[in-house]
């Protein structure tokens, strides 16, 4: 709007100039024919070459001659944006927003979605076991995938033809975390939105942060002085045991911390360090929980989520989550998502990122809590009737809905779903914003590590030997690695 205001300023001043010159002397002429050779229309034309829809516009339009991408997804989560689509309009902005986005790219590429729920993982192995190929897509938890890649079911987006991952549709640092041996088996497009809903995030108590005139999280990250030593002052200040009876309870007691602990991994990632890493060139996961900074990292963690801390509790979600809303807590830890279930707290919030250990790390990122990714089954079927698997066909639609998402439907997202619905101030807006720039993903949830982090994590907070605890974890850590690797390279062949 603001381009075609300065294109029509500019248009009445160059005609302002021709209607002077019809009263001005004939000395004058030369300099009026030189102004009246300007075209308005062709400076309006040049002032709005820029497209509102860069992505869409230069992406692949084909006609997919009439295909159906059968898509199977999670059961629906009324708290998290888990779907791919909407049955009718409703009158939500984002849920109408994806409706008619859907209808769109149907439209304009000649093709059907269809969505089914329920039993999402059994139906993409169902598919591929028995051929069929009645399942192009699956919508589902990245937990799912490194026993689908071991089972060998799975196609790497990567080997698509049609897909062009290095797009900023799709997500870029789930590529840098996830990607094993060249493959990229998980698709973290802009189709649906279950990638942002679960970051974690510190939701916090505005109305204890001044009664305890403590200082202002997002200020402190602003100003590159929000770490893990800022939190805990903070925890042990606001901690109260309102009643006397010398403990503390979720039900009646001032709290520094609530909600979920998420086994490190938040702070982790803050810090720029990872419990399991991969070695691209000796085909090798690692487990890095004795290594020296490490340690000093999650020791650091621990002092905040050991269960002698009288300031944190996160034994129960639900309770938790009350005594914030109660003005109980001063931080809520929990996923991004969760606001929806915030709308009665009476005190004003606001949302921050976990802090970190030091500024020193060069790969501090903002950590995804087990999101849903598309999964492209081995086999898909042949809607079209070209003899050939519709997998490029699949990748022009992924791509196309990419692309509309990240130059319309993303922004209701962020602005009205996300924004609009569940920060209560421009500041919190803004580190919503910050955070979803540089999101990270977990290989111990990505491939089939379930149990490590929880017993790094007790290992950490508990009584054990440390040392001794670390070398019998990783011993079954590099068995069971070694395993997963020799499936996935056996897959590859």
């Amino acid at each position: 709007m603001r381009k075609r205001v300065s294109a029509l300023c500019l248009t009445m001043l160059l005609l302002c100039g021709v209607l002077a010159s019809c009263g001005e002397s004939a000395e004058n002429t030369e300099e009026t024919a030189a102004v009246q050779t300007v075209d308005p229309e062709a400076v309006v034309q040049e002032e709005e070459t820029e497209s509102p829809t860069p992505h869409w516009d230069a992406v692949r339009k084909e006609d997919l001659g009439g295909i159906t991408v059968n898509a199977t997804c999670a059961p629906f989560d009324s708290n998290f944006y888990n779907v791919l689509d909407w049955d009718e309009i409703s009158g939500e902005m984002l849920a109408d927003a994806m409706y008619n986005r859907n209808r769109y790219v149907e439209d304009q590429l000649n093709c059907i979605l269809s969505v089914s729920y329920g039993e999402e993982v059994r139906k993409l192995e169902q598919c591929v076991i028995s051929g069929s190929g009645d399942v192009d897509l699956t919508y589902a938890l990245l937990s799912n995938g490194g026993g689908l890649m071991q089972k060998g079911y799975l196609t790497p987006f990567n080997r698509v033809s049609t897909v062009d991952l290095t797009q900023p549709f799709w997500d870029q640092g789930s590529q840098k975390d996830l990607r094993l041996l060249g493959q990229m088996y998980y698709g973290f497009v802009d189709f649906g939105f279950d990638h942002y809903d679960s970051m974690t995030v510190l939701f916090y108590n505005g109305a204890l942060l001044n009664q305890y005139q403590l200082e202002d999280p997002q200020e402190l990250f602003l100003s590159e002085e929000w770490t893990i030593d800022k939190m805990l002052t903070q925890l042990e200040a606001v901690s109260t045991d309102k009643n006397g009876d010398g403990k503390f309870d979720l039900r009646n007691d001032i709290f520094g911390l609530v909600g979920r602990e998420y086994n490190f991994q938040p702070m982790e990632y803050a810090s720029g360090i990872r419990l399991v890493t991969w070695d691209e060139a000796e085909h090798a996961f690692s487990l890095n929980m004795a290594e020296e900074h490490f340690v000093d990292v999650s020791m650091a963690i621990a002092s905040i989520y050991s269960a002698k801390n009288p300031f944190t509790d996160y034994t129960n979600y639900d309770q938790g989550r009350i005594a914030f809303s109660d003005g109980r807590s001063l931080y809520y830890s929990r996923l991004l998502g969760d606001f929806r279930q915030l709308r009665e707290v009476e005190d004003d919030y606001g949302v921050v990122c976990f802090p970190r250990y030091s500024y020193d790390a060069s790969d501090s990122s903002f950590f995804v809590q087990n999101p849903t990714t598309l999964f492209l089954p081995l086999v898909v079927g042949d809607d079209n009737g070209d003899g050939r698997p519709d997998l490029d066909e699949i990748g022009i639609f992924l791509e196309a809905m990419g692309a509309y998402t990240y130059d319309d439907t993303l922004n209701v997202y962020i602005e009205n779903a996300v924004i609009g619905k569940g920060m209560r101030d421009e500041k919190s807006a803004e580190m919503v914003r910050i955070m979803m720039t540089n999101r990270s993903f977990d290989l111990t949830q990505a491939f089939s590590f379930p149990s490590i982090s929880s017993n790094y994590a007790a290992c950490i907070t508990g009584k054990a030997n440390f040392v001794s605890a670390a070398q019998k974890l990783m011993r079954s850590f590099n068995k069971s690695a070694g395993t997963i690797v020799k499936a996935l390279e056996a897959n590859l062949d």
